[in-house]
């Protein structure tokens, strides 16, 4: 067996002359075999996910150019990533990911998964990303009108054959923007491998899932396959400090922005595994990469500007949650009343992305906490409807005052509903509510908003609304108000 120095010199040569590479389009060969090295017994991956276009350091997120410096000192034979490479940063969003992608080339990643994020700029974006990227986008149980996207790619590194299938969360078309994703079928995991992994077993000696699916998708795809020997994952935003084992499958996350990097070492005995262990690595803990700051420089100087501009001050610290009431997520709900001009307010928790620190608020960190492009929107709901919407789950609220039970099943936890100063809401009346383009539209699988009436889509940008809302109060409020009680 070769020392681990020794294969640290190979996967230097590796980077530049990169693995062995068969690409599967449905069942059909899509590519050709590349014979890599001689075969060694130890193999180094490794993995992110969920990185959010946090390409640029901040508190926890050590930012792109250490993820390179880790790179380098690491030297994985594989990269990989498990998806949700877009959204979440202005230095990300302002060039449609272009400067990940960018910056993804450069570290030397190998493959990764298509995350539900990946289409929040629309097919055309994604495409051209999918075309300037040196790696390939893997997706299984997905159809789009992107060819290049494929089901699975084969990696022969150190003479063992690693098939790495993609996989994507059977939930996509109600976790990104609907409109987005009219042209993508979705198929369920299960059946998709039943179909995929027979032809990848024939040709590979290691199977990895590359998946952005959620942890309990992960345990049913574990539980139905175990012949799958890793499964390197995203989507759920936790990392596992330590793997979870699934009988012999191994289960990887690395949280989320950036935060960590995570490294599998194994060890192999004639292209069986002997060992297998994983870890995570701050991305805090290293210096900078100067190669990848100065592919950087030109995108931050683009947004650095804008961004800086300071539009109000919070008192203390503003965090959001999503299982109840929080002071930020009133503060939103409040910025939509106030932009639509309605009686009442209801936007997702789902989409503040992040929080206010104490001091200056400025535009970028309005875009960090609300990176999406939806608009706001307005209409008239009956009550009986609003109290459907409001039955489901929790919301950030404005306007009114509402009691939850969070034990009954979701449709019916709403106990009462009262309108702020007003007396209690009416199934018969109507009421003017804005809410966003991504709830109308089904997101979140709120199909209730599209019987509203009158529905206007102001074209007006949720982010672009807070930031007017800000700049206008006297002081943010940095407590809740009580307008969301939660029964458990």
């Amino acid at each position: 067996m070769a020392t681990k120095q020794e294969l640290a010199s190979f996967s230097v040569l590796k980077r530049f002359l990169r693995p062995a590479v068969l690409l599967f389009a449905g069942l059909g060969l899509a590519g050709v075999l590349l014979f890599g090295a001689a075969a060694e017994l130890y193999v180094v991956i490794m993995h992110t996910n969920d990185v959010h276009g946090h390409l640029l350091p901040d508190g926890e997120t050590g930012g792109s150019a250490r993820i390179a410096s880790i790179a380098l000192e690491m030297h994985p034979h594989l990269i990989l990533d498990a998806g949700d490479l877009f959204t979440g940063t202005p230095i990300a969003d302002v060039s449609r990911g272009r400067s990940v992608i960018d910056v993804m080339n450069a570290i030397g990643y190998d493959a990764v998964a298509v995350g539900n994020h990946e289409f929040d700029y629309g097919i055309g974006p994604l495409r051209d990303r999918v075309a300037q990227a040196d790696f390939p986008f893997l997706s299984a149980n997905i159809s789009t009108p992107i060819e290049e996207i494929q089901n699975a790619a084969v990696f022969n590194v150190e003479g063992i054959r690693f098939g790495v299938i993609g996989l994507t969360t059977e939930t996509l078309k109600t976790v990104t923007h609907p409109m987005n994703v009219t042209e993508v079928d979705v198929r369920s995991l299960v059946g998709t491998l039943e179909e995929t992994l027979p032809g990848i077993q024939a040709m590979a000696d290691f199977i990895i899932v590359l998946s952005h699916i959620s942890p309990e998708e992960e345990l049913r795809v574990a539980r139905a396959f175990p012949e799958i020997d890793l499964i390197v994952s995203g989507h759920s935003h936790s990392e596992l400090l330590e793997p979870i084992w699934e009988g012999d499958t191994m289960i990887v996350r690395t949280g989320n922005n950036g935060r960590f990097v995570g490294r599998i070492d194994i060890e192999f005995d004639d292209k069986e595994v002997e060992e297998m262990t994983a870890r995570l690595i701050p991305t805090t803990s290293v210096s900078e990469d100067d190669r990848v700051r100065d592919i950087l420089a030109p995108y931050e100087a683009d947004v650095a500007v804008e961004m800086a501009e300071v539009v109000g001050n919070a008192p203390a610290d503003l965090t959001s949650s999503r299982e109840g009431e929080s002071a930020l997520a009133n503060l939103v709900a409040d910025a939509l009343r106030s932009g639509g001009g309605t009686q009442i307010a209801l936007t997702n928790l789902g989409g503040i992305r992040a929080d206010f620190s104490q001091g200056p608020i400025t535009r970028g960190k309005v875009f960090e906490v609300l990176p999406f492009d939806n608009t706001l929107v307005t209409m008239n709901l009956e009550g009986r409807i609003l109290k459907r919407i409001l039955g489901r789950e929790v919301l950030a609220v404005s306007g009114i005052r509402v009691q939850l039970d969070l034990d009954r099943p979701s449709g019916e936890r709403l106990l009462t509903v009262e309108l702020v100063g007003g007396g209690p809401i009416s199934d018969e009346a109507l009421y003017t509510v804005t809410t966003n383009s991504f709830l109308l539209a089904g997101g979140d699988g709120f199909d209730e908003f599209a019987e509203g009436a009158d529905i206007y889509d102001t074209g007006l940008l949720m982010r672009a609304a807070l930031s007017q809302y800000i700049s206008e109060i006297q002081a943010v409020p940095v407590r809740p108000d009580g307008r969301m009680r939660i029964q458990r």
